[in-house]
């Protein structure tokens, strides 16, 4: 079942007089959302008694946790110390993602850096299949891994680069962040069809079932002819994308994927504008 809910909390949170995660859950159902992502963005620096005590209080409110691994992983690193720091970062946000009682994971695929992006490509897929090989032996492969489309153009994580990516294993989603894809590309997606073509990309390269229960990330992004600058709020009208066309895209092709808000500051606000939003042309 489709679900949405905001990546942190945004300003509403600590308007309203609230400090702590424990009471995340709670809030977030009082406002009608279904999901909350926790982001580990700088390293995760949570104890197993910590995040056992948010996930008793999320199942009990009924939220769903996913979590955001470490941004700087860069599985593209032909640095061997660095990778096996990224396999780690990965690791641990699978454990914390257990202990949180939450089943998807989400993370940055990286960037060439120096290398050509062929083989920087390729490089990044022996990477990931070392990481998967560990993720087996050590019992964490029944998480789902979301590999995030990236917004700016130097970075890994185009379209046909993140279907490569998640065509490699079963535990492997897609996480569509249409803000990036937006920003990355110079703005293309405005239309009913150029959501459509870009689910139906997914479709055709990973499978319904891997897009029906996909990761999205939505947000509207400041860009440059290189892509991603900024997170914007739903108040911007310039940048874009709208989230009302990708909405009756899901519709028409029956996808219920999970849906957080990255807007700046106004995410829980906008995850609630989404949800309103899909569910009057769900029923209609």
């Amino acid at each position: 079942m489709i679900k949405f809910g905001p990546s942190g909390t945004g300003s509403l949170f600590e308007e309203e007089g609230f400090t702590k995660t424990i009471d995340v859950p709670n809030w977030l159902k009082e406002k009608g959302l279904d999901l909350y992502e926790y982001s580990f963005g700088r390293g995760v620096r949570m104890s197993e008694g910590t995040a056992t005590a948010y996930g008793t209080e999320f199942a009990k409110q009924g939220i769903e946790i996913s979590v955001h691994a470490p941004y700087f992983i860069n599985l593209a690193t032909a640095e061997e110390e660095k990778a096996q720091n990224n396999h780690r970062y990965i690791k641990e946000s699978l454990i914390a993602l257990k202990q949180l009682g939450g089943k998807r994971c989400v993370f940055h695929p990286g960037s060439p850096l120096k290398l050509p992006r062929v083989e920087a490509m390729d490089l990044l897929m022996q990477r990931l299949d070392t990481l998967l090989s560990d993720l087996y032996d050590s019992g964490l492969n029944d998480c789902m891994l979301a590999i995030e489309t990236m917004g700016k153009q130097a970075q890994l994580g185009d379209v046909d680069e993140v279907i490569r990516m998640v065509s490699r294993d079963k535990m492997l989603y897609p996480c569509i962040d249409f803000g990036h894809l937006n920003a990355r590309t110079g703005g293309s997606l405005k239309s009913y069809d150029d959501y459509k073509r870009v689910l139906e990309r997914f479709i055709e390269g990973v499978g319904y079932d891997k897009v029906n229960n996909m990761h999205v990330h939505f947000s509207k992004i400041e860009y440059t002819s290189k892509g991603e600058v900024r997170h914007l709020t739903f108040e911007d009208n310039v940048y874009g994308p709208d989230f009302e066309p990708l909405a009756k895209a899901l519709v028409d092709l029956n996808l219920e994927p999970y849906i957080v808000s990255e807007s700046a500051g106004t995410q829980t606000i906008d995850s609630l504008y989404m949800k309103n939003c899909y569910n009057s042309l769900k029923n209609n």
